[in-house]
């Protein structure tokens, strides 16, 4: 995420990082001075940035997030630019966990 706004704002643009950690989750925002992402679901999906690059990074970051149980936010920073929250929960929700070793099986008898 913090590459991201190497990446995608202009050179001096002011940026903030926070971390932030409670019971049971660790909360980690990056919000930048530039131009904001226009399309927040589009930015989520893997290979479509939008802006010229792969696409990817958001879309691990929301993976990993979901992995957990937690989320991704895309939003407009207080600083004028995009904000980018991710939710990792330290104890994963059994359901999500259970969702992915369904999909894991899945796929083994597919191959």
């Amino acid at each position: 995420m913090v590459g991201n706004v190497f990446l995608h704002t202009p050179v001096g643009s002011p940026f903030a990082v926070r971390v932030d950690t409670g019971p049971g989750a660790v909360r980690i925002t990056v919000a930048d001075a530039g131009g904001g992402i226009a399309d927040p679901e589009q930015a989520l999906r893997r290979g479509e940035s939008g802006v010229g690059s792969t696409g990817l990074g958001l879309d691990i970051a929301r993976r990993l997030a979901e992995g957990t149980g937690g989320r991704v936010r895309i939003g407009r920073s207080t600083l004028g630019g995009a904000e980018v929250e991710i939710l990792l929960r330290r104890e994963p929700d059994p359901a999500a966990g259970r969702s992915r070793r369904r999909l894991r099986r899945g796929r083994r008898r597919d191959v």
